[in-house]
Parts: C-alpha cells; sequence; structure tokens
C-alpha cells in the first residue's frame, strides 16, 4: 500500500512537491519557534540562577515618601542598617550564610578619560554566592579584608572603557580620590531588568569590587551624588544583605522570616527582598504559555499545509475516478480505496515533515549565528512537529479517502 502510495505521488512530481511545501514550511515554523522559546528560557533561567536558587537578596530602596516629596534634612538616611545584618545573622536559624554589602556611586579615572563606577565593599565568599568567576588573577581574601587592602576586581570592559589595554594584574586603578590595585578581572557580563536589580538596587555603572572593612573604613557610609544641578547626600548603612539559606526548601521559610525581621525595625518601605527561586518558578509558568502560544501560532501554517494537502486531493480523486471504479470492479473493497488514498496523504506529510525538520533546524542555527539570538533546538520539539505533521496529513485525507471510497463502481466506470 505503501509502496502503491509513493509511485502514484512519483507520477506527479511538480504537484507533490507544490502540496508538500505547505507542511515542509509549517513544520520548519513549529521548530523555530520552540527553538527561539527554548533558546530564552535557557538564557533567562541561567542568569537567574546565577543569583543563587538557595539566595535570599534584600535591597536597600528608596523609601516612597522620599520619591513624592523632598526630606528637609541635608542627609537623608534609610535603607538597610548594621543591625539588620546582626538580627538576620543571629535570628534567622535557616541561614547558613549571611554577607553584607556597602555601595557607593563613583568615578575611575585614567587620565583625562572618566568612567561612571560602582563600588561595591563585599566579603570574600560573596564571589562564590553570587557566581561571580574571577577569569584572570585572583578574588578578594580574608587577609584583604582584615588588613584593609586597597585591592580591587573588576571587569574587563571596565579597563577598556577606561582607554588601558596593557597588563591588567597590577594595575593601579583611581576611583575617586583613592588607588586601589587591580588584583582580579572578571568576566565580561550584562544583567537586565530584575536581574540586574536583584544584583544591586542602585547601579551607577561599572562594578568595582572592593574589601567590605576597606569599604567602610575608607568611604564610610555617607554618599554625596550632584545630578544636573541637583546635590544629593544619603547615609545609607547597607545597600544589600544576601542571605543563603540552609537548602532550597528552606528559601521561602527564611524570605519569610527575613520580611518579618524587616518590617518590624523600619517604619517606612525602605527596601525590598528578591527571591530568585520565586523568580525561576514564575518565568517557567511565563514561558510555557510563551512557548503554547509559540506553537499555535507556527501550527497555522500547518493548517495551510493541511487544507492545501486535502484541496489537492479531492482534486486527485476526480482525476482519478475511472482508476477507482477499475480497482473495485477488480474486487477491491472501500478500505482497499480509503487506505491507499490515506497513505498518499501521509506519505506527502511525512515528507514533508522531514523536509521541515532540516529546514527548521537550519533555519534556527542561521537565526542564531546571523542575529545572535540564543536558539535550542530539542529532540522532543522535533518529535512535536513531525508528529503534527502526520497528524495533518491524515486528517486533511481523510475526507477525500472517504470520498474515494463510497464512489460506486458502475458510475466511476462511466466516468470521463
Amino acid at each position: 500500500m505503501v509502496r502503491l502510495a509513493l509511485r502514484n505521488l512519483r507520477g506527479y512530481p511538480l504537484r507533490t512537491l507544490l502540496t508538500t511545501l505547505g507542511i515542509v514550511f509549517g513544520v520548519a515554523s513549529v521548530i523555530v519557534m520552540l527553538a527561539l522559546g527554548e533558546g530564552a528560557q535557557r538564557e533567562i533561567l541561567a542568569q537567574i540562577g546565577r543569583l543563587g536558587i538557595r539566595n535570599v537578596i534584600v535591597n536597600t530602596v528608596k523609601p516612597p515618601e522620599s520619591r513624592e516629596a523632598p526630606r528637609r534634612r541635608w542627609i537623608s538616611k534609610y535603607g538597610l542598617t548594621f543591625r539588620d545584618f546582626e538580627q538576620i545573622r543571629d535570628t534567622v536559624p535557616t541561614a547558613s550564610l549571611v554577607l553584607p554589602v556597602h555601595t557607593k556611586s563613583e568615578r575611575a579615572w585614567n587620565g583625562s578619560t572618566r568612567v561612571d563606577v560602582t563600588m561595591l565593599g563585599v566579603r570574600p565568599e560573596h564571589f562564590e554566592r553570587s557566581s561571580l568567576r574571577v577569569a584572570q588573577g585572583r578574588g578578594i581574601t580574608d587577609v584583604d579584608d582584615r588588613e584593609l587592602a586597597s585591592v580591587c576586581v573588576v571587569r574587563a570592559g571596565l579597563l577598556r572603557r577606561l582607554g588601558w589595554f596593557g597588563e591588567p594584574i597590577g594595575y593601579d586603578l583611581l576611583v575617586g580620590e583613592r588607588v586601589y590595585e587591580v588584583v582580579g578581572l572578571m568576566e565580561d557580563e550584562e544583567f537586565l531588568g530584575h536581574f540586574r536589580k536583584a544584583q544591586d538596587a542602585e547601579y551607577g555603572g561599572e562594578e568595582i569590587y572592593v574589601p567590605y572593612s576597606t569599604m567602610l573604613s575608607r568611604e564610610g557610609t555617607l554618599s554625596f551624588k550632584r545630578t544636573s544641578g541637583a546635590f544629593e547626600s544619603t547615609n545609607i548603612e547597607l545597600n544589600r544583605i544576601l542571605v543563603e539559606a540552609s537548602s532550597v526548601e528552606a528559601v521561602v521559610p527564611t524570605a519569610r522570616m527575613v520580611t518579618a525581621i524587616l518590617q518590624r525595625f523600619h517604619e517606612e518601605q525602605d527596601w525590598e527582598v528578591v527571591v530568585p527561586l520565586e523568580l525561576l518558578a514564575q518565568r517557567q509558568k511565563t514561558q510555557n504559555v510563551f512557548n503554547v502560544a509559540l506553537v499555535l501560532i507556527a501550527s497555522i501554517s500547518l493548517l495551510v499545509g493541511g487544507i492545501g494537502i486535502a484541496n489537492i486531493m479531492l482534486a486527485t480523486v476526480t482525476e482519478r475516478t475511472r482508476e477507482i471504479g477499475v480497482r473495485r470492479a477488480l474486487g477491491a473493497k472501500r478500505r482497499h480505496i480509503l487506505l491507499q488514498f490515506l497513505a498518499e496523504t501521509v506519505a506527502i506529510a511525512a515528507v514533508g515533515g522531514l523536509l521541515g525538520i532540516l529546514l527548521g533546524i537550519g533555519g534556527s542555527w542561521t537565526l542564531e549565528k546571523s542575529v545572535g539570538w540564543t536558539m535550542a533546538v530539542t529532540p522532543w520539539s522535533i518529535a512535536a512537529a513531525f508528529c503534527i505533521s502526520c497528524a495533518v496529513g491524515v486528517l486533511s485525507g481523510i475526507f477525500p479517502a472517504r470520498r474515494a471510497a463510497r464512489m460506486d463502481p458502475i458510475e466511476a466506470l462511466r466516468y470521463q
């Protein structure tokens, strides 16, 4: 039956090719759309994973009152405090590690070249807990923090913007009015949207990581900023507290306990809690809906291809009416005629599905290389696209096959 169907299709190569194109482009669209959705999901989940699935991130934010009306005092004091850090560290039993972070907006100089930067005073454990990889040199050590060393870890992009293309390790970087020796170079990396906000609530530019004790001892907690003719001074003790839960199951209880502590000691909403695990769950739900929408949109092409197959097969039934009459006269039953036409439509859909898979994989690779989008073709997407194409072939061939099978043999033989 299959051999006969393929022989009949080879008898009309151009018509078979044109009929197959609808399925080819439909399957290719499904694969490209799924690859786009899967690639986006992997990229975003990787960014969330860098924040740490077991981490609970607490950021200092400017309270709503200070946004609506200016304060009358010269120095604005808000945000996380050293007492908050001690309370979380001493009273949250599910917290295996609590790390303070203090930031300050500054300017880095190389001759007359200036770059706005954000200094981050961190503990040595901060790099591992925040998935910050040092590509060259070393990170900050306990000795640096204990001896108030003037060292820093930067990204390669900062030195390039400053115009320094020499040896990065050992370079004396002028930040504000103080010099910090570069001891480590991190990989270039971007954080966008919620992910960058979760890393640090008040980023001002490129990051410079310095020992936490050095930051507090030499820079203090006062910060002065002049923008567009306005002068702002703030006194923020801690810009962020990183809390690592003892297990993944303890992340949500840890976040609730941290929230309860902060609500008790803060009258204003000058803090926020970011839980990467919840961001991950929310993103997965959103991505599932996004994938379903992409498949439905791409399936429209398959639907159009199925309609084309049904149309061509109806015309084929009319052209082969005498053939159907001869076969019935020679003893072929209705089911034989039905299976023959169904085999032809399934063969068209299957061949179109295979060609569409190749086109979809090639299109995904081309988009990734030319546009720079992250594409991920998975085996399940290929299997799903092929199965859908075969199902379209069966559904689009049922009506023409039933019409051919129900023909009266005598009338079919008389057909001119």
